[in-house]
């Protein structure tokens, strides 16, 4: 899936509101309170595309992954 469905916008949403560090398993969390799509799979691909599209920074160091919300993207 490519392009900004409604879950995707519905993430980025939340990203913009509380900010900090987005990790796959966080995002889980959040799918799980909304009743949605709670896979690994689903989180860590909607956190990539976002990243892609502009929306979030991805941050590495060996064995952590996370993403902040960068303040720009695709429009």
């Amino acid at each position: 899936m490519s392009e900004l469905n409604a879950r995707r916008a519905a993430l980025l949403d939340t990203i913009r509101r509380q900010t900090g560090e987005w990790t796959t398993g966080r995002v889980q969390r959040l799918y799980r309170t909304r009743g949605i799509a709670p896979l690994r799979a689903t989180a860590r691909d909607d956190l990539h595309f976002l990243a892609r599209a502009g929306f979030l920074m991805l941050h590495e160091s060996p064995g952590r992954r996370f993403f902040t919300y960068s303040g720009s993207g695709a429009t």
